[in-house]
């Protein structure tokens, strides 16, 4: 068995300790010693429609009107997929409401994006989805994180279906115990949700698993998916960088230099759980042996606590700051290995991405990556955490990859099952039975 998996086996599905509950977590009393909740019978009637969905004996009979809870505007995995969601059922012919609640925002759809919803409202603060639009024509509302779950449930007749994409208080980030901000509260507020009786899908195995060893919920499994046309494989981007970090004089220049490895990073900066301090320590230990040049695409500038690290790294590292998302894929071609260093994950789109783009991975197991990863089969991976192993399948897989080798018949089989219009059709499957998301 591959070391990173048995690490993972050894601490159950959850990163941080054996349970996510605690004296006061937010749970029902006693919960588990009951029989049958009202969320029990929702699983159990969402899981027999998406059954009958899948068989063809659940089949549409017209348009519907959908409604998206876009939860934020950042640039991250999830929301990428809300809005592919919505792109491709607008483009099937149904009516798509985007709703955002912001006071300062002006569209529902987040500025980064060209997709146009069918119908935009932002709800302010103050309002709710019915006082921005007729509740009464909605078919079924999706919602993105576990704070507008209530509200929903109890202010629109509609089903409601939460997909669960992950968040620190899934897996049970110490994180969650922070009164700043109210982390503390958040986490108190998602357990009670947890008991809702809401129609509950997860966007990969480990989190299913979590929701069903810590919550007994029996969710569906709504996958996420890459964009095969817009991710392929192609030369270096000659896009000009941002920014460049601690720049040895030996190391001048925007390009690889003959016999120079390139190493990707993409992935927010200021988020712990995205273990950028572990990727620095394993670029670092392989420059050593083998010539590196990195290229990091990240929604912001590196934070004051990496700094010490990459200022002791002797690395140049070339910045691409929240770059323009139809600049992306071009960004991510023609490196010889992408390397992914997180905790933990739902699901892991960058992963994902660099493997469409024919990139050499190099990536943690950690938890929702092993979706699609297979250690030796299309990715080399590591235990998170593990420092050593990391840079001993990093500097393995840029030293003996051949550069830029096609895509396998593996890779490219394993990419096609995780498509847009396989998550569009797993998604609407919810919206076509009205039993589903009250009781």
């Amino acid at each position: 068995m591959l070391k990173a998996q048995q690490a993972c086996e050894r601490h159950g599905v959850l990163p941080y300790g054996d349970t996510l509950h605690g004296s006061d977590c937010g749970c029902p009393e006693n919960w588990s010693s009951k029989s049958i909740r009202a969320a029990d019978l929702a699983d159990a009637s969402f899981h027999q429609a998406f059954c009958r969905f899948q068989q063809g004996s659940l089949t549409p009979c017209r348009h519907l009107t959908i409604a998206y809870m876009l939860p934020h505007h950042n640039v991250t995995g999830g929301m990428k997929c809300l809005v592919e969601h919505i792109k491709l059922l607008v483009s099937r012919g149904h009516k798509v409401i985007a709703a955002h609640r912001s006071d300062t925002a002006d569209t529902a759809m987040p500025p980064w994006t060209t997709v146009q919803a069918s119908v935009d409202v932002v709800c302010r603060l103050h309002q709710r989805l019915g006082d921005v639009y007729p509740s009464s024509e909605i078919d079924v509302v999706v919602v993105g994180i576990f704070h507008q779950v209530a509200e929903l449930l109890v202010g629109i007749a509609a089903p409601v279906l939460y997909w669960e994409q992950g968040h620190e208080w899934l897996f049970g980030d110490p994180v969650r115990f922070q009164v700043q901000h109210n982390y503390r509260k958040q986490d108190q507020l998602f357990h009670m949700v947890m008991h809702l009786p809401v129609a509950l899908a997860a966007v990969s195995g480990a989190v299913q698993s979590i929701l069903s060893q810590e919550f007994g919920r029996a969710s569906t499994l709504i996958p996420n998916c890459v964009d095969c046309d817009r991710f392929r494989p192609g030369l270096l981007s000659c896009h000009p960088y941002t920014a460049v970090l601690t720049a040895p004089v030996s190391q001048q220049g925007s390009q690889p230099k003959p016999g120079v490895r390139s190493v990707l990073l993409v992935g927010n900066p200021a988020l712990q759980l995205k273990g950028f301090d572990v990727a620095i320590a394993v670029l670092a230990a392989v420059n050593q042996v083998l010539p590196l040049h990195i290229t990091w695409v990240c929604q912001s500038q590196p934070t004051a606590a990496l700094l010490p690290a990459l200022l002791a790294s002797g690395l140049r590292i070339h910045l691409h700051v929240d770059p323009p998302q139809e600049v992306l894929p071009e960004l991510y071609c023609g490196h010889d290995a992408f390397l992914f260093s997180s905790r933990y994950e739902a699901w892991g789109m960058p992963v994902l991405e660099a493997m469409a783009a024919g990139l050499a991975v190099v990536a943690t197991a950690c938890l929702g990556v092993d979706t699609f990863a297979r250690h030796g089969m299309n990715a080399l991976l590591a235990p998170p955490q593990d420092r050593a192993m990391s840079g001993k399948v990093l500097n393995l897989e840029v030293v003996w990859r051949p550069h830029n080798r096609p895509m396998s018949r593996r890779d490219q089989e394993c990419l096609r099952h995780i498509c847009v219009p396989c998550m569009v059709d797993c998604s609407v499957a919810p919206a076509k039975f009205p039993d589903v998301g009250h009781y």
